[in-house]
């Protein structure tokens, strides 16, 4: 198992804890600690895993475009968190119905911000989506706009008469089959999209397809009022943005989506013998049989070629923050000589 594998799964090892123990602080809230700090530190959990995951989008992702739009959506699922977070805080009704609302700007962008990735996937640094695509964000607001201006017409949401206007009185009406059906519609459109841009035929391309599917099956277990899925599953916002985290992280790992990794393994593939080193020629990646050399002969080969004596010529060439060096092989020429 190479390093950068150890490094993935050591990684994955800490998520998978912290989810848990963010499940674990959603059952001990009710059942054991009976105190608000425990939910507190669940939300703090998972904006740290959702902040940190940006991070590492920003990092990895090297299409301009693609990137600012999967920033983006990590930020919009900071967002629902934090909207969350602040609905269970207070004691309002009104505003915890608005938070409530408002949770619908995530939840339909997040989609159509999926569909804009798959979009720009395989165009150049410069590539920007033509207006026609950006007409989509339209229709998106609107929608949006229906969802909040809710208490007018309840079209979205009914409450009974008599009841307090909140989320666990609200009963779905018609209106809401057309968000979530725009929201389903672009989550579909997306990964299609990138299936059809993909040049492998690996089947494991097609885990995005099921992660998505079981997201949908979630998401109408949990609208029905299922008893066993508000046990297991009750929080909709944070099991939502880990499927969608999920559903993109595998995306990246199959390849659909191109990232800034996996160079060093290339590197090393490479039958050339070559390697890169720092200003002070320590090796930082060399293929695999690129012979280990001392310093003195790398800074010898930045003044002019060296002749190894076995056959190989070394060379060097400056890049920004060390050296590259390369053996060439000069055996047919000096057996000529």
């Amino acid at each position: 198992m190479s390093k950068a594998t150890k490094k993935s799964l050591l990684y994955a090892l800490g998520v998978l804890a912290l989810i848990a123990f963010a499940m674990w602080l959603r059952y001990a809230s009710r059942h054991i600690l009976h105190s608000p700090v425990a939910n507190h530190l669940r939300s703090g959990i998972y904006v740290f895993l959702f902040s940190a995951w940006c991070y590492s989008l920003r990092i990895r992702i090297v299409q301009t475009q693609v990137r600012r739009y999967l920033v983006a959506i990590s930020v919009l699922m900071v967002l629902w968190i934090l909207l969350r977070s602040i609905k269970f805080s207070i004691e309002n009704t009104d505003a915890e119905r608005w938070l409530w609302y408002f949770y619908y700007f995530p939840m339909l962008f997040i989609p159509l911000l999926s569909f804009f990735v798959a979009l720009s996937l395989g165009k150049t640094e410069k590539y920007r989506l033509p207006r026609r695509a950006l007409l989509l964000c339209i229709p998106t607001v609107c929608l949006l706009l229906f969802v909040l201006t809710n208490d007018f017409h309840e079209w979205i949401f009914r409450f009974p008469e008599g009841q307090p206007r909140s989320d666990a009185n609200g009963v779905y009406s018609i209106g809401f089959l057309f968000v979530a059906g725009w929201e389903i519609i672009f989550a579909v459109a997306a990964l299609v999209l990138l299936l059809a841009k993909s040049r492998f035929s690996s089947k494991r391309k097609y885990l995005p397809a099921i992660i998505l599917a079981c997201s949908v099956v979630y998401a109408a277990v949990y609208a029905n009022g299922t008893r066993w899925m508000q046990v297991v599953g009750g929080d909709l916002t944070a099991v939502q943005c880990l499927f969608v985290a999920t559903l993109l992280e595998t995306c990246i790992a199959c390849g659909l989506i191109p990232t800034n990794t996996g160079y060093g393994a290339l590197f090393s593939a490479a039958t050339m013998r070559v390697q890169i080193a720092d200003e002070k020629y320590n090796v930082c990646y060399a293929s695999a049989n690129a012979p280990e050399l001392p310093a003195e002969l790398m800074r010898l080969a930045e003044v002019g070629d060296v002749d190894t004596g076995d056959g190989f010529l070394l060379r060097s060439s400056r890049i920004p923050g060390g050296h590259v060096l390369w053996m060439e092989d000069i055996s047919a020429i000096n057996e000529l000589l």
